[in-house]
């Protein structure tokens, strides 16, 4: 199978059980992926439910139906996304109840919460619950800034171009929304993905060390407009998020 014959398109909710499994899979470096497939499904819906939210796949068809084989999450407006997602109380309850059920299962991951996470998440979380909500959000960023989250693919599809497709497809949308630079972190060294966005044009950026002590790498990319329109077409004729 080659990128040729799949198709792209926006994630829906029925995408998500099958897009958690393969990041868990394919990208289990960091907290979230850690926390299981049930957490990340949640987490993706943040993608699904913001208006700033990006969400993509990548499907072939079989006698069996549609199976994703690659998928996007990013965002268009990264600021205005978190804070979308930190307004709604009843998404950042459910995220906290699917990792608490997680870390209740798995001890050796609930010493590393309370380790690297507990005092700024449950900081933040009170915060956010006790604070009264806004009638509308302030947008404080006079240009958004796009921030690619995650990209993974079927080690099938690896060297297909369909990775280079969805990274494509998802600086045409941030173009469109008004993005002005578009940012990303992945691994530092031979097990990041550093190459394959420098070969797509990305900017690497400083390195530093997350709380999980891994290196990580940052890249930036300039949001033009499409050097091929019409390229791709999310066959539903809508705006894919």
């Amino acid at each position: 199978m080659t990128a040729d014959d799949l198709v792209l398109r926006g994630a829906t909710a029925a995408d998500l059980d099958a897009t958690a499994h393969l990041h868990v899979e394919q990208l289990p470096v960091g907290f979230f992926p850690a926390l299981g497939p049930h957490f990340m499904r949640r987490w993706h819906k943040t993608f699904l439910d913001s208006p700033h939210g990006v969400a993509l796949v990548a499907v072939c068809r079989c006698d069996a139906g549609e199976q994703v084989c690659a998928f996007l999450f990013g965002s268009i407006d990264e600021s205005a996304h978190m804070r979308a997602v930190l307004a709604d109380r009843r998404c950042l309850l459910a995220l906290a109840a699917t990792a608490a059920v997680s870390l209740l299962r798995h001890p050796p991951l609930a010493v590393r919460f309370l380790r690297t996470r507990a005092r700024p998440w449950t900081r933040r979380l009170l915060r956010t619950l006790t604070s009264r909500p806004a009638a509308s959000p302030a947008r404080t960023d006079p240009v958004p800034v796009a921030l690619l989250a995650a990209v993974a693919v079927r080690p099938s599809l690896r060297g297909s171009g369909v990775g280079a497709r969805l990274v494509e497809l998802f600086l045409i949308r941030a173009h469109e929304r008004g993005a002005a630079t578009a940012e990303l972190v992945t691994g530092a060294g031979p097990d990041g993905a550093g190459a394959f966005y420098e070969h797509l044009g990305w900017s690497p950026g400083r390195e530093h060390r997350t709380r999980d002590g891994d290196t990580v790498r940052s890249y930036r990319h300039r949001v033009v407009p499409a050097a091929r329109p019409g390229t791709f077409c999310d066959e539903r004729g809508a705006d894919p998020r």
